[in-house]
């Protein structure tokens, strides 16, 4: 039988192994728990800076979408006030001078058919006598030898008129002249006009 050996604490049970394990998986579990915290943390970010480029996104096509929306009302407003401008322009001019545009035609056809028997001018019943005085002065400015003929029509709207010789004539119509407005203002805005209604 072995002889019974005397305690004299000198092992020393601090620096057992295990304590070492401990702090092992302490420091292994602290790292993992950082990596674990730093991922959740980037997905995280990563899905509130998608969310917010999302929202960025959506802001930015509202605002362009509220752009274009003044940009049409701003060009609308424009059409509408040059179209009334050029009416209400056309009208002075017409109240002012009813037959300017209507002598201008008979001037250029007096000089052109010198030669032509005769020259018709149809105009509103109410103009006949004023016409038949400036047609005698045009044609003697012009040297037109031909017979002049104003007759007087009803249906034919004042500043209106038909000029009419041997091989040929030519209108003065207000109506085609706001068609050519309206055709402008299509060609500018499309089908549908300023006002997004059939023009015509």
């Amino acid at each position: 039988m072995a002889a019974a050996k005397k305690f004299l604490f000198e092992t020393d049970f601090r620096s057992d192994g295990r304590r070492g394990v401990d702090e092992a998986a302490l420091a292994a579990a602290r790292d993992e728990g950082m990596r674990s915290g730093q991922e959740q943390a980037r997905r995280e970010a990563e899905q509130q800076t998608g969310m917010l480029l999302s929202q960025l996104v959506r802001s930015c096509e509202r605002l362009l979408a509220q752009q274009d929306e003044r940009l049409a009302a701003i060009e609308e407003q424009a059409a509408h006030l040059a179209v009334t401008a050029a009416r209400g322009l056309a009208g002075a001019a017409l109240a002012d001078r009813p037959l300017a545009q209507l002598l201008a035609a008979a001037r250029e056809c007096l000089g052109h058919a010198r030669q032509a028997p005769h020259l018709v001018v149809r105009v509103n019943e109410s103009l006949v006598e004023t016409v038949e005085g400036k047609l005698a002065g045009l044609a003697r400015e012009t040297g037109f030898a031909g017979r002049l003929v104003v007759l007087g029509e009803a249906d034919i709207a004042l500043g209106d008129g038909r000029i009419e010789w041997a091989d040929g004539g030519l209108a003065i119509d207000g109506a085609q002249r706001d068609g050519a407005i309206e055709a402008a203002i299509r060609s500018i805005f499309g089908p549908a006009g300023p006002s997004g209604q059939a023009v015509g």
